[in-house]
């Protein structure tokens, strides 16, 4: 039989040219700016600002003692000498220290500077070991400024329970017309949300939310997307976000009902959620919004707007709407990494730094306690007794942390040692804040 053969002829290098084409056209080509600005991109912009003011505050001092203002390009031991001299006559233009979070932000300003683009240096002026001078000096700063006092930090306040109270008496938070009616949403979104100061108002859109029915049928608003924000920039450890959600409630400050009124309203040529209103329209007018977005300056002063037309204590910030719902979750008794899942802070001190001082109410009640005791109606100083800890309540349930209450009225009798020491009731109740129908009081027997 004669043999048969094949001759196909392939071309292996031909395969390769056409995989070799294929992969050239599947990845993409950027050039080096390109990929400088992917990565200058993972900052915020104010931390960018912060960045720009921390290095133009080294030139100004480098130009000031004849100094080169390359300090980029110098060499890591006088880079170190001329950063440790930095570190300790830095001052104000009227020649006072800068105050401690300002300071502080000086050196990480530099450290992004150098480690950015362009530079792109592998130095870390944070830890290395050639900088330890230079941050022994930062570090001594830093104590000498506690020393003298200039630590006094002045963490914005919580809105007062009075004035949220007459935020809405004085009608300035409501459904009634299109200005009061935009305050009580972003309100509510501030509040029900935890949300940053003004990080991410203006792009909001009226698409940014959804409504849904939890697993006992109750209606529910919820954002749709995760925000890159400050505390969560979209890094690797941002894999989880809790959803918030504010729940409609059914009564003439119901969040969702007002949601739902305002959406109802806008303006349909603008697709962002935060319109300016008209001057003059009806209730039964389908659209209360202009075709004109809110800027960010005005979004980012709402809250002094309400403050002031609300003729309020005090004049408050977008960022004490946050404190707010941080410090009545805490009060109430919510756990930590509960409220921590809402904000969005990784830290527990980020926390705990909201809560450190007591509310007006609490003051009010210890003021109280402390001029019976002068006056001999209250208990008689380090005895240990038993008393009768009462509590009105209108039936107490505690779940999952939080203290909530029903319609029925009992009364509850808790009998306990006090002693100098903290009672285990004590500890129950240490972070709950007793209002209105609650009433607390000591009976000696």
């Amino acid at each position: 039989m004669a043999e048969i053969s094949f001759d196909l002829n392939f071309d292996l290098t031909t395969l390769d040219d056409m995989e070799t084409e294929e992969n050239a056209a599947r990845f993409a080509n950027l050039a080096e700016e390109d990929l400088d600005d992917i990565g200058e991109g993972r900052n915020e912009k104010s931390t960018k600002k912060s960045t720009k003011w921390g290095v133009k505050l080294l030139k100004e001092w480098c130009q000031a003692k004849a100094y080169s203002t390359d300090f980029e390009q110098l060499d890591v031991p006088e880079l170190a000498s001329l950063l440790r001299r930095f570190y300790g006559e830095v001052r104000k233009q009227d020649g006072s220290p800068y105050a401690i979070k300002s300071y502080r932000g000086l050196r990480a300003a530099i450290h992004r500077h150098l480690t950015g683009a362009p530079y792109n240096r592998q130095v870390n002026i944070l830890r290395d070991r050639e900088f330890q001078s230079a941050n022994n000096v930062f570090l001594g700063m830093l104590k000498k400024f506690k020393r003298e006092g200039l630590d006094v930090s002045s963490p914005k306040p919580a809105i007062s329970e009075g004035d949220l109270k007459a935020m809405f008496d004085s009608k300035v938070l409501s459904m009634d017309n299109p200005s009061s009616l935009l305050n009580l949403v972003w309100f509510y979104l501030e509040y029900h949300f935890c949300r940053p100061g003004r990080e991410g108002l203006r792009s909001l859109k009226k698409s940014s939310f959804g409504f849904g029915l939890d697993d006992e049928n109750n209606e529910y608003v919820f954002l749709k997307f995760n925000e890159a924000t400050k505390n969560h920039p979209g890094d690797l450890q941002d894999d989880f976000q809790s959803q918030n959600r504010m729940y409609a409630t059914n009564d003439e400050k119901c969040p969702v009902q007002a949601i739902k009124k305002y959406l109802s309203k806008l303006n349909p040529k603008c697709e962002y959620l935060f319109q300016r209103p008209k001057s003059s329209v009806l209730e039964s007018d389908e659209v209360w919004y202009t075709n004109t977005p809110i800027g960010v300056n005005t979004l980012g002063n709402m809250m002094v707007k309400i403050s002031e037309k609300a003729k309020l204590s005090q004049k408050y910030t977008n960022h004490s709407i946050r404190a707010t719902t941080i410090t009545a979750l805490s009060n109430a008794g919510i756990e930590t990494r509960v409220i921590m899942a809402m904000s969005g802070h990784r830290n527990e001190n980020s926390i705990q730094s909201y809560c450190q001082d007591a509310s007006i109410s609490q003051k009010r009640f210890c003021s109280h306690i402390l001029h019976e005791t002068l006056t001999g109606k209250g208990s008689a100083h380090g005895k240990s007794q038993s008393n009768s800890l009462r509590l009105s309540l209108r039936n107490v349930r505690v779940h999952e942390g939080c203290l909530s209450t029903t319609e029925s009225s009992n009364d509850i009798n808790v009998t306990s040692a006090v002693r100098t020491e903290t009672s285990n009731m004590s500890k129950l109740f240490s972070k709950c804040t007793f209002q209105n129908s609650v009433t607390v009081y000591v009976q000696n027997q």
